[in-house]
């Protein structure tokens, strides 16, 4: 697993903006389809994400938006 090839002082980098080019609803929640610029100057493109209804409930939002925010560690 590659996250067994790092120490744990050892910290990634950060998001900084997302967007979000397509939402699918799945029988448990959402399958979202996001482009990630990370601080470190790099971006991730077509990065699939699930997000399932109990993810929302938790978030307390039935807005796919904010949920994808808070799974992402976007908090206000």
């Amino acid at each position: 697993m590659l996250s067994d090839m790092f120490d744990q002082d050892q910290i990634g980098t950060s998001i900084q903006t997302f967007s979000i080019i397509k939402t699918n609803e799945v029988a448990d929640g959402f399958e979202v389809l996001l482009n990630i610029d990370l601080n470190s100057g790099y971006e991730l493109e077509d990065v699939k994400m699930k997000i399932t209804f109990e993810d929302m409930e938790a978030y307390e939002t039935k807005d796919i938006q904010e949920s994808v925010k808070y799974a992402l560690g976007f908090f206000h």
